[in-house]
């Protein structure tokens, strides 16, 4: 699953715009960085709206991470679907309706994850920070909605199985989506766009982090630290 996620001091509003082609003007305020995102935190998410004459053009809002569909009557069911298992999207009440015209892009810088050694109350856990290997936003594909009742809207990222590099640490992983795969995510048809939720192509680098960021209270740049100069792909002599 995908659990965590940050977004450094780089990610800016002219990474968001690069990235999705938005045209709309700059915000206010620059969005500002945020080191440990949790369920139910407000990130820029980016999506397609159509305007009075059908023309689609895309927008970066705020979304709460964990979809609340639009029958929920309590807020708290998006803590449990923080995450949409891409082999069941089109099988789940809550998702199904949202495949074909509420995907939406999550640009972060990166995600974390927690590699679990033993099992039972025995196991222990390290953290990992997910970056990219070329530095660039990290372009997560997800699922929105907006809940009429509660004036919010929500999102949920896709989930993929894990490419067998990625295995020591954790089975699933998020989609990642490339920038030349932007458009079609957002304004494809669905039958072109599910072609694109596969096991990441990106190269992505672990490296291990303090276990402090499983403290939710925990948000600032030191802890992207490396432990030590030690990721779970080395580079090359």
């Amino acid at each position: 699953m995908c659990g965590r996620k940050y977004a450094d001091e780089d990610l800016n509003w002219a990474e968001y715009r690069e990235a999705l082609s938005i045209i709309s003007p700059a915000p206010q305020d620059n969005f500002p960085p945020n080191y440990n995102i949790a369920p139910t935190i407000e990130v820029p998410v980016g999506f397609s709206r159509s305007d009075e004459t059908g023309r689609r053009y895309r927008v970066l809002e705020r979304m709460r991470w964990g979809l609340i569909p639009h029958w929920a009557k309590d807020l708290k069911i998006g803590a449990k679907m923080i995450n949409a298992r891409s082999e069941t999207l089109t099988e789940k009440p809550s998702f199904a309706p949202l495949v074909k015209d509420n995907r939406c892009i999550i640009p972060v810088s990166g995600f974390y994850e927690w590699q679990r050694s033993g099992s039972g109350k025995s196991a222990e856990k390290q953290a990992y920070k997910i970056p990219r290997s070329d530095g660039k936003p990290m372009l997560l594909g997800g699922l929105w909605t907006a809940h009429p009742g509660f004036e919010i809207r929500s999102y949920s990222v896709i989930t993929t199985a894990a490419t067998p590099a990625f295995e020591p640490i954790h089975h699933r992983l998020p989609l990642i989506l490339e920038e030349d795969a932007v458009d079609c995510w957002l304004d494809g048809d669905w039958d072109n766009a599910k072609s694109l939720i596969h096991p990441a192509e990106a190269e992505i680098s672990p490296v291990k982090i303090s276990n402090d960021v499983g403290n939710v209270r925990n948000n600032g740049p030191e802890l992207l630290n490396p432990l030590a100069q030690d990721s779970l792909f080395p580079e090359e002599n």
